[in-house]
């Protein structure tokens, strides 16, 4: 009796496991008919892309030099918009935090433009993560935190939003 129940067993599973792959198999083909109809998404290179902007601006940060992160500033930003390069030189100058470190850990949701109006300039958006650990040379304190910064795509170049 136990081999008989065994075998049932068996054939039921393999009965489901047949019905099983056939669903899957549908879905597969009807996931990539889906797949084929839906938008295209960004290029799987473009979070290295975005990483890489996220990168020079950080470096450039961190060896304190301002033309190189004014040039990673995005242009349509409302800091650019109000403020020139002297402008900026001198708040950077002033301000007595730094950042000292950084790790980037991840690219995240990179998506197009949905507000046209209100961005004109902007192709995408893109959230980039980082560990960064800030010096503030007034008290020599240094701060761990973790923060999200925006980068946009305009004119097809990444830049600091």
């Amino acid at each position: 009796m136990k081999t008989n129940r065994t075998v049932t067993r068996h054939r039921a599973g393999r009965s489901c496991g047949g019905v099983l792959l056939g669903v899957l198999l549908a879905m597969g083909v009807l996931w990539g008919t889906v797949a084929d109809a839906a938008p295209e998404g960004p290029p799987a290179d473009e979070g290295r892309v975005v990483e890489r902007a996220a990168r020079a601006y950080l470096e450039a940060e961190v060896r304190r030099d301002f033309e190189a992160v004014w040039a990673i500033l995005a242009p349509s930003s409302v800091y650019c918009e109000t403020h020139d390069f002297q402008a900026y030189r001198a708040e950077a100058d002033r301000s007595p935090v730094r950042i000292e470190r950084f790790k980037i850990l991840r690219v995240a949701d990179i998506r197009q433009n949905h507000d046209p109006r209100r961005f004109p300039k902007v192709e995408r958006f893109a959230d980039v993560e980082v560990d960064l650990v800030l010096l503030d040379t007034d008290t020599g304190t240094r701060t761990e935190i973790n923060y999200r910064f925006t980068f946009i795509r305009e004119g097809g170049r990444w830049y600091k939003g």
